[in-house]
């Protein structure tokens, strides 16, 4: 269920405030602080709670959050119960999502001269690929892939990054869409472009293109 926010970009994120993550509502009050999210996922997920972003035809934006055994997402019901919208939920999946841009170390791969060829972010976090609403997230590649960033989040838990200017992006488009097919949570194989003005959808991984590429590291 869309919630008539606009589309999500990062033009919107980088003047929200970071707040910190709200508690639920029946937590103790000396109970460790459950944090509230997103979550980028493949728009064939069924979720209640949801916000287009911007050019995505397969990707979908879904609010949810933490509870004993990992996270769920808002239904309608525990949506209005929280008295929520996405002007309260932004800023704390922004706080989310900044804490892991500061913790992740990516790892960078590169060719036999050493040239930074892609970098990898993994992390079992769930919230992983809300990293895409940090504006430190670009901030941490500037100097390894350049200020323009072409991104696929291939599964929750695995996002590939490439330089926009010059990168080699299409070279690894069977690797990608056999990584997505074998994903167990896949997102979608949308490219995202990064950069100082935000993020946009801009294309999709050729699901099509020859085999004689080259491969990725093993997930």
């Amino acid at each position: 269920m869309a919630t008539g926010f606009q589309s999500i970009t990062l033009k919107t994120l980088f003047f929200v405030t970071a707040l910190a993550a709200l508690p639920l509502k029946g937590d103790e009050p000396d109970a460790p602080a459950r944090r509230l999210g997103v979550i980028f996922e493949g728009s064939f997920e069924k979720a209640e709670i949801t916000t287009p972003i911007e050019g995505a035809r397969k990707t979908q934006l879904t609010a949810y959050y933490e509870w004993d055994f990992g996270v769920r997402p808002f239904t309608a019901a525990t949506w209005r119960e929280r008295a929520l919208d996405w002007e309260k939920l932004l800023p704390a999946a922004l706080a989310v999502a900044d804490k892991l841009v500061d913790r992740l170390e990516p790892e960078l791969v590169r060719d036999s001269r050493g040239i930074i060829l892609y970098a990898i972010l993994k992390d079992k976090d769930p919230f992983l690929t809300s990293v895409m609403l940090s504006p430190k997230l670009l901030e941490k590649f500037r100097e390894t892939l350049g200020d323009r960033l072409q991104v696929v989040l291939v599964d929750r838990h695995r996002l590939y990054l490439f330089p926009a200017t010059g990168g080699r992006l299409a070279d690894y488009g069977p690797a990608l869409v056999t990584e997505f097919r074998r994903a167990k949570l896949p997102v979608s194989l949308e490219i995202f472009l990064l950069d100082e003005d935000g993020f946009e959808v801009i294309g999709e991984v050729e699901r099509s293109a020859p085999v004689e590429t080259a491969p990725l590291p093993a997930p």
